[in-house]
């Protein structure tokens, strides 16, 4: 997980900083991610915004290690999309 947020742009870092990363073992909806919170025009008032991965649904759609990391990845900068205010249909992943 720490490859795949060290791969966030530089650039995004300070609207991030009131945002939580989270690895819980598996979600009951199997989904690969989900996202919490106010959104970055909101960020650090109030309780921070949570990032959750679900590490039982990556390991499930992957087969090594590697692919692990990208999937991972690609969840991560999906949920900071969220994070941004982009809704499912304008995100790439």
């Amino acid at each position: 997980m720490e490859k795949a947020i060290d791969s966030i742009p530089k650039a995004f870092e300070p609207y991030l900083e009131n945002t939580v990363f989270i690895v819980e073992e598996s979600s009951p909806e199997g989904v690969m991610g989900l996202y919490h919170g106010a959104g970055a025009l909101h960020a650090g008032e109030g309780m921070p915004d949570q990032i959750t991965i679900y590490k039982r649904s990556h390991e499930r759609a992957t087969r090594d290690m590697k692919e692990l990391v990208e999937e991972i990845r690609r969840t991560i900068l999906h949920e900071v999309g969220h994070h941004f205010g982009m809704d499912e249909d304008e995100l790439p992943y």
